[in-house]
């Protein structure tokens, strides 16, 4: 007879900022861990971090890859186990066991007795004609990333937030024209920033639009919009960023623990989701402040939380 498996003291699902810090305390202190991470990569939005990052106390980063390099700096000695490239697929909460599928399909079950959520964020997508087609062909990344490429061009932002207008300060010192173009009456970004656009003559705001297709042949050349009385019109536009904010990736624990309305997954103050033993941080938990400090200081919470646990389950 087969001998049965130990589970693993803390089974951490994401590699961003908040599962490192996780992964960093749980050898800190002394708990055994595995870092599940779907991308052959560390850093989650790290990785798409262009610009500057000098609001995290006592370091400064040109961009979110140097500071994804200090953070993989201060784990790469300590005794975590690193998965990269395999793909959480479901958890069976009752059995204890994460189910992680990788390269040809292989699916394999990992014990533990602690699970720490750390899956973070995706950007919206407008789910319309053209807008995975053109990316890279027109549909930019990061505004602070291909500024360069807008040089002369005509550029359409989508998205009324903080970062639509942000963009729009960093592209309007490059294109002809950019124009900002949002649904609601009104834009939701800091007035610092929308009053800042106003001062550029080559930015136009834009509200009540929808746009239901971007068009081109070998890159964008127009967008299709609609207004709030209902009318359809297409105009002439060399680049696209879209920014209409986030949403948690949370679908794999979506049916099992309690959820705020926007989808993202409640928690204590310690971390702790409604099933006991599981546990979430960074953004896919706290998306009332989804920073890097943020991120690592609910990981830390988290792992300390889990060690006392466990500890007070050995001591029965």
């Amino acid at each position: 007879m087969d001998s049965p498996v130990k589970p693993i003291d803390v089974v951490i699902i994401g590699g961003g900022p908040a599962g490192l810090s996780a992964a960093l305390w749980c050898a800190e202190l002394g708990l055994g861990s595995v870092l599940i991470e779907q991308e052959r990569g560390l850093g989650g939005q790290l990785r798409h971090v262009y610009n500057p990052i000098d609001n995290y106390l006592g370091i400064r980063a040109a961009n979110g890859l140097e500071m994804l390099s200090l953070f993989e700096k201060s784990v790469g000695s300590r005794n975590f186990v690193p998965r990269l490239g395999i793909k959480a697929s479901s958890i069976d909460f009752a059995a204890m066991e994460v189910r992680v599928a990788g390269l040809g399909g292989h699916e394999e079950r990992l014990s533990f007795r602690a699970l720490i959520l750390a899956t973070g964020v995706r950007r919206r997508v407008l789910g319309i004609p053209g807008e995975i087609d053109f990316r890279g062909r027109g549909i930019l990344e990061s505004g602070s990333r291909d500024k360069e490429k807008v040089s002369g061009k005509r550029v359409l932002i989508i998205g009324g937030g903080d970062a639509a207008f942000e963009n729009a300060l960093i592209l309007s010192e490059h294109a002809r024209t950019v124009r900002v173009a949002y649904r609601r009456a009104a834009p939701t970004a800091r007035r610092a920033f929308v009053d800042a656009t106003k001062h550029r003559d080559n930015v136009e705001h834009i509200s009540g639009m929808n746009i239901t297709r971007i068009l081109g042949d070998s890159s964008v050349e127009r967008v299709e919009s609609r207004d709030s009385s209902g009318q359809t019109r297409t105009e002439p536009i060399d680049a696209v960023l879209i920014r209409i904010g986030v949403e948690p990736n949370s679908e794999l624990v979506s049916r099992a623990v309690d959820l705020e309305e926007s989808g993202y997954i409640k928690v204590d103050h310690k971390g702790e989701t409604s099933i006991p033993g599981v546990d979430a941080v960074g953004d896919v938990a706290h998306f009332s402040s989804p920073t890097l400090s943020t991120a690592v200081g609910t990981g830390t919470t988290a792992a300390k939380s889990i060690f006392h646990s466990i500890n007070k389950l050995k001591q029965l």
